[in-house]
């Protein structure tokens, strides 16, 4: 093989190769900041606006109520389809899915809370999730997302 050979074969392979390596260290920093700011989030709102699934909360001294939400639309990752697709082949957990999905659900529901604090609410209860499939246009037939709303009835306390 003459070096021009040697080139081609070693450009088509690594440029590839590093244009990967970039992608996960890019997608590992974005991921990693995101759970960070999640989680200092959750923690503000676990002390301050108490929640539940309950249909009513269970102290009675509540009034006000108001809907709340929070949606978010996540997009297919086409990293993380490109290393799931392996997972095709053997079966198991598709993780890179599961924490994506997981991410999904935190932000929807900090995003709800957001609100109710925003409106002076003092605890959220009824909270509830939904999801939809966002379509990328008519022509496609694969979903361009999936659109997920954390709902939930935000309560002021009682002055007396």
């Amino acid at each position: 093989m003459d070096g021009k050979a040697i080139f081609n074969i070693s450009f088509n392979i690594g440029v590839p190769l590093v244009l990967l390596a970039a992608t996960w260290m890019t997608q590992h920093r974005i991921i990693r900041a995101r759970r960070q700011y999640l989680s200092e989030q959750e923690a503000h709102f676990r002390e301050t606006i108490p929640m539940t699934n309950l249909k009513r909360f269970p102290s009675n001294d509540f009034c006000e109520p108001a809907l709340v939400t929070g949606s978010v639309v996540i997009a297919t990752n086409y990293f993380i389809s490109f290393i799931s697709s392996f997972k095709h082949l053997f079966g198991g957990e598709m993780k890179g899915y599961t924490g994506m999905c997981s991410d999904a659900r935190r932000i929807a529901l900090v995003r709800m809370l957001q609100e109710a604090e925003q409106m002076g609410a003092d605890a959220v209860f009824n909270v509830r999730f939904e999801t939809s499939t966002v379509n990328s246009g008519e022509k496609r037939k694969s979903s361009g997302g999936v659109e997920l709303i954390a709902y939930g009835t935000a309560v002021k306390r009682l002055v007396l």
